[in-house]
């Protein structure tokens, strides 16, 4: 028998669940025909794995994004920046009950689920840095990778009804992508936080890069896409290189963060190891 998520079981009947879905238009979505033309249970037992992935990836989100908003009211940060964050915990509630009904649908979270490897953020760096790191690690580089992971992923997503679901996912992240970089915009930075920022980049880049980018030995291997959506490890490389070199860097460039030239020390250090 399926079993629930391993967090987050909703309630699914009563006022919350009522407001829920209001606010998340979860009724769009024909549930019941998602998966219906797959019968291949091979495919169909992939596309679960996938998804019970993402969900993880998105109940991680929903506490990293809950916990900034948290420190972005403590800081007193302006309301309207405040407002645009809510979204953000908003659509990552969405998400988590998005992924985990595709779940659902392609056979469940089954006996033993997996818990998600939490983001928190060190309560030993004072508040205002803590937001600055959140914001660059988490909004302007992970969120805008995800957008082109995201929409790499619904290139190659054939059943109708997971395609709509990404292509919510894709519109969401991409807002989510943007509040980063209007936050880096929008916030003067002292020498001080120059400096952290540029220490903190020294530290994270190598770590996504390990993280996300594929491994050279896979880039070859040859795949078959999934009907519920996947890309190959050369896709991932292209995507994660041009976000990479013409979204992520420059925009940290105009901050004066300097990340062009410790990405370039990165890539040479990883060439001569």
């Amino acid at each position: 028998m399926a079993q629930p998520a391993p967090r987050y079981e909703p309630l699914a009947e009563g006022p919350f669940a009522k407001t829920h879905a209001d606010f998340t238009r979860i009724g769009d979505f024909d549930w019941e025909a998602l998966g219906a033309t797959v019968d291949d249970p091979r495919e169909r037992e992939r596309g679960r794995r996938s998804f019970i992935l993402r969900a993880l990836d998105e109940q991680r989100s929903l506490l990293a994004f809950s916990e900034l908003l948290t420190e972005l009211c403590l800081s007193g940060a302006p309301i309207d920046v405040i407002g645009s964050m809510t979204r953000v915990v908003r659509d990552e509630a969405h998400h988590v009950d998005l992924c985990d009904r595709v779940v659902k649908r392609l056979g469940g979270w089954g006996s033993r689920s997996p818990q998600p490897s939490w983001v928190r953020t060190n309560k030993k760096v004072p508040l205002k840095l803590r937001a600055l790191q959140m914001v660059l690690g988490s909004l302007c580089i992970g969120e805008t990778l995800s957008v082109a992971m995201i929409a790499g992923v619904r290139e190659h997503t054939a059943d109708p009804v997971t395609h709509e679901v990404m292509t919510r996912l894709l519109a969401d992240e991409s807002f989510h992508s943007r509040f980063g970089w209007w936050w880096l915009e929008s916030m003067p930075l002292t020498d001080e936080d120059h400096q952290h920022a540029r220490a903190y980049l020294e530290r994270i880049l190598p770590s996504v890069q390990r993280s996300l980018r594929p491994a050279p030995d896979t880039l070859a291997k040859a795949h078959r896409h999934s009907p519920f959506g996947s890309m190959s490890a050369a896709e991932r490389e292209r995507a994660f290189v041009d976000t990479m070199e013409k979204k992520i860097l420059p925009g940290f460039d105009r901050a004066g963060l300097e990340a062009t030239a410790i990405w370039r020390r990165l890539q040479t250090n990883e060439e001569a190891a």
